[in-house]
Parts: structure tokens; sequence; C-alpha cells
């Protein structure tokens, strides 16, 4: 009795995982259609290399995660210098910290799409942060769109003249991962 009870509830937890893992939807980023952009005072470019995994699915939002980085080394704001400056060691410090991750613990719905609320690591500094998205799909295609800003001396940023204030957009078209 108590093997058949063992089993039954094995298969039970067996058929309910199953269940709940053909509701995550994955997305997979199109390699080179994707932007992140940035603007400050006296600055702004774009960032690529784009990896992570990206699970939303706005009908089942408790189990959707985004984890995903960016490749500092990728900067460019269309001027070599303010590149190079931008990865020195008081600024970004490409060589030491390559990549800028955002880690979401929670996707909740809002007025106008949604918030991915997590961890934001630049450099060897995280901090909790909201990021407003929304998000337009029809079948195996979507794209997600973001905007936020961030202080960068909450980031150990230390360039004075590029402003306190560092804008973000996100433009990420994804297909349905197979």
């Amino acid at each position: 009795m108590k093997k058949k009870i063992l089993y039954s509830g094995a298969l039970y937890l067996l058929l309910l995982s199953a269940f709940t893992s053909a509701y995550l939807v994955g997305w997979q980023v199109k390699e080179d259609d994707y932007a992140v952009r940035f603007s400050t005072k006296g600055a702004s470019g774009t960032l690529k290399g784009l990896k992570g995994t990206i699970e939303f699915d706005s009908a089942n939002l408790a189990n959707s995660k985004l984890d995903v980085t960016v490749d500092v080394n990728t900067i460019s704001t269309g001027i070599g210098l303010k590149n190079k400056h931008a990865l020195a060691a008081d600024f970004l410090n490409g060589e030491k910290y390559p990549t800028i991750r955002f880690a979401s613990n929670t996707v909740t719905p809002s007025e106008s799409g949604f918030v991915a609320n997590g961890s934001l690591t630049i450099k060897d500094v995280t901090r909790e942060i909201a990021i407003p998205f929304t998000f337009d799909g029809a079948g195996d295609e979507g794209v997600f769109r973001g905007q936020f800003e961030l202080n960068r001396s909450d980031y150990n940023l230390e360039k004075s003249r590029i402003g306190e204030v560092i804008a973000v957009e996100l433009v990420v078209p994804v297909t349905k991962k197979q």
C-alpha cells in the first residue's frame, strides 16, 4: 500500500511539473536586431553581447524570469577615445568586469505593460531595480521594449563629466525557442 501511494505521488509530481513547464515560454534574442542604448549629458551609444535566459508568458508572470548580461567591451559611442575612457578602471573597468547583469526576482503587471524587479550588477555593485517594459508578440515572435534611468554614482562609475543620470533604452526582438 505504501509503495502504491509513493508511486502515485511521484507520478502526480511528474505530471504536475510537465504541465507547469508547458506554460513557460522561452525566448531567444534575435542576435543582430536588438538594441541596448544609453545616453547621458556627455555621451551616448550602444552595448552588444546580450545573452541569457528570457522566460516570459504574460498569462503566467509568476514563472517568468529574466537573467541576462551585456558585454561592456562592446560599448560603442561612435568615438574611439570615449569608448576607451568608458572601459577604463574608473568607469566600467571592462577588463575586470566584462559584463553587466540583470536577474529578475519577479515580473508583475503595470498600467502600461510589465515591471521586472530584480538585481542589476555593474562592476562590483549590485542594486535592486525595477525595469518597466512592454511586450508585443504575435505567434513565434515578439519585441520587448523598456526604458529606465540609473544614477552613475550608485554603481561607482566615477567620470563626473558625463552627468549623473544614465538613460537606458532596450529594444529586444525575440523568437520562441523551439
